[in-house]
């Protein structure tokens, strides 16, 4: 038996599809002789007879139709392969798997992901919301691509990548006898009542350390672990709180008054990716989505978004 080639098999195939010589040879651009002559050669390799010639009307035999059924087959999964090829090209297929803290899951988040997949029809995207402890262990372990964090991290097996050093916010209610102040001080919050982030939270300690510098006593009611529910509280007329600026800029529309806060209170965000594992071509795309999105709320925050790009040496430390 003769040795089978793929352009046999093209040749076989496309005269089946067209039913001509002519028909087939305009399918491959070839011209008609070359044609015939792959034809002749397939039924010689496979030693048996494909054809009845009617004039320039080629019937397939019962033994074509079989082979065929085998050859598209064939066929069909190499031209999969190549749309899928196209759609990564494309960045219209894959999975991208995103883990993050809540600040920045309540409204920023959803409309970067939102942008995202309006960019990228046909790709999913999974998001789960966790503590900055939990979004670490999961890149850490390789169980997700990208992860968003407000924690310093530590570990060989991710990737820190600053996104960015903001400061904390004043969040008061509507009314409040300070709304009109263009920038709170400790001295201004002395013996309000004030929501507190939980002792889990390292810019817990952060904050209180301003407060003590600044000798200034506040009625601390309630503490909880997330920025979220902090604001909620202020919404409920529990008092005031100093947060992130991507929660509090969320808030602000439901009727909050959002104010920038001296000293500055470091609040950085970070982006980790697991570090023994090449970073896909949506994830780059997602990151460069994810700073462009950052980038223009700042811009339209009037100040209250103030981003500093990180340093070399806090990118090294974490």
């Amino acid at each position: 038996m003769a040795k089978l080639s793929h352009r046999q098999a093209e040749a076989f195939r496309a005269v089946m599809i067209a039913g001509t010589i002519t028909g087939a040879a305009e399918i491959l651009c070839v011209s008609q002789p070359a044609v015939s002559r792959l034809l002749a050669d397939f039924e010689d390799a496979v030693q048996l007879r494909l054809f009845e010639r009617h004039k320039k009307r080629l019937t397939p035999t019962p033994e074509a139709l079989i082979l065929f059924e085998e050859v598209e087959k064939s066929f069909v999964g190499i031209e999969k392969l190549a749309r899928t090829a196209d759609e990564l090209r494309g960045y219209h297929r894959g999975t991208l798997r995103i883990a993050t803290m809540p600040a920045v899951s309540i409204g920023f988040l959803p409309n970067v992901v939102q942008d995202f997949i309006s960019d990228h029809r046909g790709v999913s995207v999974t998001l789960q919301v966790r503590s900055s402890q939990q979004v670490a262990d999961w890149i850490a372990t390789q169980h997700y691509d990208v992860g968003i964090v407000a924690t310093n991290v530590s570990d060989p097996a991710i990737d820190v990548q600053p996104l960015a050093d903001s400061r904390m916010v004043c969040v008061l209610p509507a009314g409040h006898p300070l709304a009109n102040k263009p920038v709170i001080t400790p001295e201004d919050l002395k013996g309000e009542s004030f929501i507190s982030l939980g002792t889990e939270q390292s810019v817990r300690y952060k904050v209180d350390e301003v407060f003590e510098r600044a000798g200034v006593s506040r009625q601390l009611i309630v503490d909880t672990q997330l920025c979220y529910v902090a604001c909620s509280f202020v919404l409920a007329g529990s008092g005031v709180t100093l947060v992130d600026p991507l929660t509090a800029l969320h808030f602000a529309p439901q009727g909050l008054v959002v104010k920038r806060f001296e000293p500055r209170i470091s609040f950085v965000y970070n982006i980790l990716y697991p570090a023994q594992r090449t970073k896909s071509r949506l994830t780059l795309e997602f990151t460069d989505t994810l700073r462009r999105k950052l980038a223009q709320l700042a811009v339209s925050s009037s100040g209250l978004l103030d981003f500093e790009a990180p340093s070399h040496d806090h990118a090294e430390r974490t």
